[in-house]
């Protein structure tokens, strides 16, 4: 199987680096690494830039991680997609072990897994305590940790331009009407970085409202569904 990743970037010059190694270094390396720098006014792109043709660089003026994702996607030629946030990280064994879960199983579309929530080195000390998470290790229903076959993600669709930061809520549950064949190894495939300028931590009002929204779309499309 020929495997695309898809990394949308906006101002990650601390983690960014890290966060193409890991994939660059996985044991089975992904054919394609689509990045899409989504506005970035700090060192991003300068970095990217010196990894030449391992990634296909693609930058564009700031529309938001949705519109950033499905741009990615649309430059993508591998018949299975994988994802990766720019401050996260892939373990060294996700992708090949989450490719012989698909091939043992045609039926299969996607494969999911645990994520390891860690505190990124550069907090500061006096803060780490207050970054360190009520739970270390979360089941990975989430867009880092899957690896989907490309036809299944063209059959739920493209994610939600309107809903850049909880997009992949509204598409799960699109997922899961449309009866998206899914499983969730208790295996740890991705780790996911605690720092001081997650989205979470810094328009936490704005992504709770966010989410309402999206989980309020999912909640009609079921309805109409059952009707």
């Amino acid at each position: 199987m020929r495997v695309s990743v898809v990394i949308a970037v906006c101002n990650s010059e601390p983690y960014i680096a890290e966060t193409v190694d890991s994939l660059l270094t996985q044991r089975r390396a992904p054919e394609q690494i689509v990045v899409v720098d989504d506005g970035s006014r700090d060192g991003s792109s300068a970095i990217l830039k010196e990894y030449g043709d391992k990634i296909v660089y693609l930058p564009q003026p700031n529309r938001g991680q949705a519109a950033a994702v499905n741009r990615g996607i649309a430059a993508c030629d591998g018949d299975v997609l994988g994802f990766l946030d720019h401050d996260d990280l892939w373990s060294p064994h996700k992708l090949a072990r989450q490719l012989e879960i698909l091939e043992a199983d045609a039926t299969l579309e996607a494969v999911f897994g645990l994520v390891r929530q860690f505190v990124s080195p550069d907090v500061p000390e006096h803060l780490r305590k207050s970054y360190k998470p009520a739970s270390e290790i979360l089941n990975g229903e989430t867009k880092i940790c899957m690896l989907i076959r490309r036809s299944a993600f063209d059959r739920v669709g493209p994610f939600d331009e309107t809903l850049p930061a909880t997009f992949f809520i509204e598409w799960l549950g699109r997922a899961k009407q449309k009866n998206l064949k899914s499983t969730m190894p208790q295996e740890i495939f991705a780790s996911r970085r605690l720092h001081l300028t997650n989205g979470r931590r810094i328009m936490a009002a704005e992504q709770d409202a966010e989410t309402l929204l999206a989980l309020r779309r999912v909640i009609s499309a079921r309805r109409a569904q059952c009707r």
